[in-house]
């Protein structure tokens, strides 16, 4: 381990990451845990325009160290200590993913990212902070280049579950199940049988696979980079026993199981969260504390995805004819126009907020069942807390992470959308009665979710699995 002369730390380790609250979630929960085990100095590095979301009186420039953007040392003799500092993706102003075509995100992004993330870790080395470890997220693997010449080691955070991780490898490699789907296997039942995995249908698979673009030719580089290494690390943001068959099947590489990263611990010490979004200032837990035990129904698709004006209001309507209580995370920016707060909460028994902290909510003990997109945060969040799910899945790996939830975890259901793409209102009545009722069903799903829980806190526990393979990892830095 390096000498300890930076401000009494040893390693500087530096996370980069994308401008989504999907990928800074991960990235910024394991730059606590990392601060915390390695006694170290973690800087998360996140584009300009989401930098100056998280911490809006910046006046760093991309590329410069922010001095005022860092969090209280986690540890008590003043180390442990996780900074923020921008660099360029070539959006400055901020974008939203689904504003702006892929090729020309990505040919921007690597246009401007490594010359604002090589001046980055430049400036950091003058003052006396030098890198001593790269971490980087997906879309971001041309990060290895801008150090590669400096001899600062690099490894992969895969911030999905292994099983994605795995599908994408087996596609790369041309695992001969994939060629074999014609055009018309996709629309049928044809199933794909990889190592580990269970069956899975053309649309179990991540959207990138069924609809590519550019986004996928960026996956392809984590793949190539990884091939230059013999047996290569990947840090993996899930825990052994969720996917050991999978994880025992690659044996090709490394993969590091250090998750699931939720930091409760954090979340539970700070009055509010830092994301990309302002957290209600409503009193949602209040509300919350007024509701039965597990009778809520939690709503929320995470910081990208849009609903229609068809979707919310075939949501709307189920939740109000299952007479259930639910919370609603509904976006201003994740909605029609048209479709206001007034409207949804019309002769329903819900709240809705426009944001709010999920790891608290889902952690309350009125919360019964979870509706999700999938996203992979969600589900870990969801595993952690022991909460049962609907899912309704809308792009890139949720798909799987739905059929992985229900067919192999025992821990939710899928919605299933019809030809339109629309989950109606009939169909989220069955997922939440499957998951909530009294049938044997939902009281298998409701034991599953409970033992999954115990499982991913002992994985997190100070002697788990987890806990191990992170301080193993920073140890062999």
């Amino acid at each position: 381990m390096a000498d300890k002369h930076h401000h009494g730390q040893g390693h500087h380790i530096l996370i980069v990451t994308i401008a989504s609250q999907s990928q800074i979630n991960p990235a910024r929960h394991l730059a606590r845990r990392l601060a915390r085990i390695a006694v170290a100095r973690v800087t998360l590095a996140t584009p300009l325009s989401s930098h100056r979301r998280l911490f809006p009186g910046s006046l760093a420039a991309a590329g410069e160290p922010d001095d005022a953007a860092e969090e209280a040392p986690l540890n008590l003799d003043g180390s442990g200590v996780v900074a923020y500092a921008p660099y360029s993706d070539g959006f400055d102003d901020g974008i939203h993913l689904d504003d702006v075509n892929a090729g020309l995100f990505m040919e921007r992004l690597k246009s401007h990212g490594p010359r604002t993330l090589a001046a980055l870790v430049h400036n950091l080395a003058v003052r006396d902070r030098p890198v001593t470890c790269v971490l980087h997220t997906i879309l971001v693997t041309w990060a290895t280049d801008v150090v590669r010449d400096l001899g600062i080691p690099t490894v992969h955070y895969w911030i999905q579950p292994a099983s994605v991780f795995a599908i994408y490898y087996h596609y790369f490699q041309g695992h001969q199940c994939f060629p074999s789907a014609t055009a018309e296997e996709k629309d049928s039942s044809y199933s794909i049988e990889l190592p580990g995995l269970p069956p899975l249908r053309m649309k179990d698979l991540p959207s990138l696979i069924s609809m590519p673009n550019a986004y996928l030719s960026a996956h392809k580089e984590i793949f190539i980079e990884l091939a230059k290494y013999e047996k290569p690390k990947v840090l993996v943001n899930t825990f052994y026993q969720l996917e050991a068959s999978v994880i025992d099947e690659t044996t090709e590489l490394e993969l590091i199981t250090i998750g699931p990263v939720v930091d409760k611990r954090f979340t539970y010490a700070t009055a509010r969260s830092r994301d990309l979004f302002e957290e209600d200032s409503s009193d949602y837990m209040e509300w919350l504390d007024a509701q039965e035990e597990r009778s809520v129904v939690y709503v929320a698709f995470g910081s990208l995805s849009r609903l229609t004006g068809r979707q919310v209001e075939e949501l709307d309507l189920g939740l109000k004819e299952s007479g259930r209580p639910y919370l609603w995370v509904l976006r201003k920016d994740s909605r029609p126009e048209e479709i206001g707060e007034q409207r949804i909460l019309k002769e329903g028994k819900g709240k809705v907020v426009e944001w709010c902290s999920q790891v608290r909510v889902l952690d309350h003990k009125a919360v019964g069942c979870f509706v999700t997109h999938g996203g992979w945060n969600s589900t870990s969040e969801a595993v952690v807390s022991g909460v049962p799910m609907v899912m309704l899945p809308q792009w890139i790996e949720q798909a799987t992470n739905a059929r992985l939830a229900e067919a192999v975890w025992g821990i939710g259901v899928r919605a299933e959308a019809g030809d339109d793409g629309i989950v109606d209102t009939v169909e989220l009545r069955r997922g939440l009665d499957v998951v909530m009722g009294e049938g044997d069903r939902a009281r298998e799903i409701r034991k599953k979710a409970e033992e999954w829980k115990e499982k991913a806190r002992a994985a997190l526990a100070e002697d788990g699995s987890s806990s191990r393979n992170l301080k193993a990892f920073v140890n062999g830095l």
